[in-house]
């Protein structure tokens, strides 16, 4: 192979494994060293590319993998902001709001930070979250306010969702709560990019609240989240009704809703300038029309927030105007690779999240469904009324049946649950998200200048009634949702790969990315759940499987995120809990005795019990003390006090009928990745 004629599309593919090798390193790699390596590789092809293209290929293949180790690397050091301490402290901080989080009854803000009590500048976080009971700031508000704040959270169970890392490509240092009512403060000193951002935000919320006060109170929220991607007024309910339905993807702005309103611009554009006969007959209107599209995009992805997932929506967008422009194909599986290379350029960090995994994969298997589809399909009957009523639920269907197909698998890898019925429920209700609910945000916006936006914000009100009526009754449906047990994290890249080739590759490796796929359900499925459970803040939880399965817990009102994390990576829902005390654990004063099969656990709150206990005991737990050195000596059964608990983060156990035990801890290397708290560079 010439290694001119490469695809671009392996290109991609080698880059985006470069970038997922770099997050599952357990390790921080030198730029330094990887650009070196990368250097002498270059040599080596420059000197073989003549004598053996096979091997030069596959050293540039090589090459480009640690290119994308070198991208996400430099791009880790670029985002690169203060953490705070560990420790909870109180601060005064100032500072603008530059965004409004819901969170339950109260809000969240993420706060552009202008000065920090106790804190040296170059140690300042960019931003800290803080939550509020507060509603009278909106963003791009100046506000100062006592708070008590520490570094984000890292996971709660082994392999889990990790907010911490999620904070540091946010630029978040630090989070916590308000203990004081906010305060105005007079705007302070920025420069243009920060006071544009500024001015977008308070826009973005004024806007927002305007939206929410002209719609009918029950779709206000939604209607509010589609229009200007702030979601904090969604009620809990209406998204959980979405999601069991299979369509929480329209609450996500994203390539669906970047493509019908983009896609609704430039379509409404070509129908005005073919009625300009002169200008039709002398010009490609398309062209125009596109020229159109592009700027509806770019006004939708500033209103929108310009989250991670606008943005991927807007660069492929931009991509397909910019073929329609250039008179080449506009949707192609190498317009999906050029967007998936400029998204991951820009936000390596992307390539790990569900929502880049589940687009991309959506957008490929589509593509190439259509591809081989359009060499089959009968166009005459678009000849008739009926024959193009048909032919569109048709081609509707089997976009939710591929999408949906295409996402459950990512889905349930990162989520551990699958919407049943949600092809039903796509089916059924994105008609009336296609061709009621979006094409009139279109006129929404242009109405809201006007002050006439009130009459088709109730028409769109009306289009999600519909929406949220179909997504009740699919989810009340019985076994509407199924809840799958969690697999290891290298189980989504090898399932990503082989998507990728069942996709872009020839027969052979879709034969061999099928098999793979079938593989990796049926290692999701054979997989072993954790016996037990520890917090970081020394909660203990203990699962029992059967008939009935039970969580039995020390305390009831203690852990309950970590533990309905645990609850769900067991690929469980609703779950009995029930006290440990008096059900199964023998307990007094000073602790408890527990039998699980073969293995005996202790559990003491007095370090000093030890050496009574340590004798007969396969596992010993200090939840709330540290164990002295020479107690840790003497005892030779495994222990976890609270200093490991600190150190080493939650646990989570398995017991084997051999007699061994299994631990994995939600911090597996302390401090080696720049996300982690503690973390030297040197």
């Amino acid at each position: 192979m010439n290694l001119l004629e490469m695809r671009f599309e392996a290109f991609v593919i080698a880059l985006a494994i470069g970038i997922g090798i770099y997050f599952a390193l357990p390790f921080e790699p030198r730029v330094t060293i990887v650009a070196f390596i990368v250097g002498l590789l270059g040599v080596c092809i420059y000197i073989v590319r003549r004598r053996n293209y096979l091997f030069a290929t596959i050293l540039t293949l090589i090459l480009i993998v640690l290119l994308g180790l070198a991208r996400a690397a430099w791009h880790t050091q670029s985002v690169a902001s203060p953490i705070m301490p560990m420790f909870e402290k109180t601060y005064e901080v100032e500072g603008w709001i530059r965004a409004v989080e819901k969170s339950g009854p109260r809000q969240r803000w993420v706060v552009a930070v202008t000065d920090i009590s106790k804190l040296e500048k170059d140690k300042w976080p960019k931003y800290v979250r803080v939550t509020t009971f507060d509603r009278t700031f909106i963003a791009g508000d100046d506000v100062s306010f006592l708070a008590e704040l520490s570094a984000p959270p890292g996971p709660v169970i082994p392999g889990g969702y990790d907010p911490g890392k999620r904070a540091f490509y946010r630029q978040i240092g630090g989070t916590g709560f308000m203990l004081s009512r906010p305060k105005a403060t007079s705007p302070s000193k920025q420069n243009a990019a920060a006071s544009i951002q500024r001015k977008i935000s308070r826009f973005r919320h004024k806007l927002a609240g305007r939206i929410m006060a002209a719609s009918p109170e029950k779709t206000a929220g939604l209607q509010t989240a589609l229009l200007t991607g702030i979601r904090t007024w969604v009620p809990e309910a209406q998204t959980d009704a979405l999601r069991g339905a299979g369509l929480a993807h329209i609450l996500a702005i994203s390539g669906l809703h970047m493509g019908l309103f983009s896609g609704g611009v430039f379509g409404v554009a070509l129908y005005l300038l073919v009625r300009i006969n002169k200008l039709a007959r002398r010009h490609d209107v398309r062209k125009f029309a596109a020229i159109a599209g592009m700027i509806a995009a770019s006004v939708y992805l500033v209103i929108s927030g310009g989250s991670v997932a606008t943005q991927r929506a807007f660069i492929m967008a931009m991509i397909i105007f910019l073929a329609i422009i250039l008179d080449r194909q506009a949707v192609s599986i190498r317009s999906v690779a050029v967007a998936a290379f400029i998204t991951l350029m820009l936000h390596p960090e992307a390539l790990t999240s569900p929502g880049f995994q589940m687009s991309f994969s959506a957008v490929a298997a589509l593509v190439v469904v259509y591809r081989e589809w359009d060499k089959y399909r009968d166009f005459r009957r678009r000849h008739t009324l009926v024959g193009r009523w048909f032919e569109n639920f048709k081609a509707l269907t089997v976009t939710s049946f591929v999408a949906g197909g295409a996402t459950s698998g990512f889905a349930v890898l990162h989520f551990n649950r699958i919407a049943s019925y949600g092809l039903i429920g796509n089916i059924l209700a994105m008609p009336f998200f296609t061709f009621w609910v979006m094409p009139l945000a279109l006129v929404i916006y242009l109405a809201i200048p006007l002050g006439l936006e009130a009459w088709p914000l109730w028409l769109m009100a009306q289009g999600i009634n519909i929406i949220l009526a179909i997504s009740v009754w699919v989810t009340d449906l019985p076994g509407a949702v199924k809840y799958l047990a969690s697999g290891p994290m290298w189980l989504i890249g090898l399932f990503g790969l082989a998507f990728t080739l069942l996709c872009l590759g020839n027969w052979r490796a879709r034969i061999a990315s099928t098999a793979v796929l079938i593989l990796s359900f049926g290692v999701l499925l054979m997989g072993r759940q954790p016996d037990m459970r520890i917090g970081e803040s020394g909660a203990i939880a203990i699962w029992r499987s059967g008939e009935n399965p039970t969580l039995y817990v020390d305390r009831k009102n203690s852990d309950r995120y970590g533990r309905q994390e645990f609850i769900e990576a067991m690929g469980m829902n609703d779950v009995k809990t029930e006290k440990m005390r008096g059900n199964i654990g023998l307990c007094d004063a000073i602790g408890c005795v527990i039998q699980t099969g073969e293995h005996t656990i202790k559990i003491i709150e007095d370090p000093s019990e030890i050496y009574e206990d340590c004798e007969n005991a396969d596992l010993i737990i200090i939840p709330k003390r540290d164990l002295g050195a020479r107690a840790a000596r003497l005892c030779k059964a495994p222990k976890i006090d609270a200093r490991s608990l600190r150190k080493y983060g939650s646990y989570s156990i398995y017991f084997n009928k051999n007699g061994s035990i299994v631990f994995e801890t939600s911090r597996r290397e302390w401090a080696r990745r720049p996300w982690q708290l503690g973390y030297n560079n040197k």
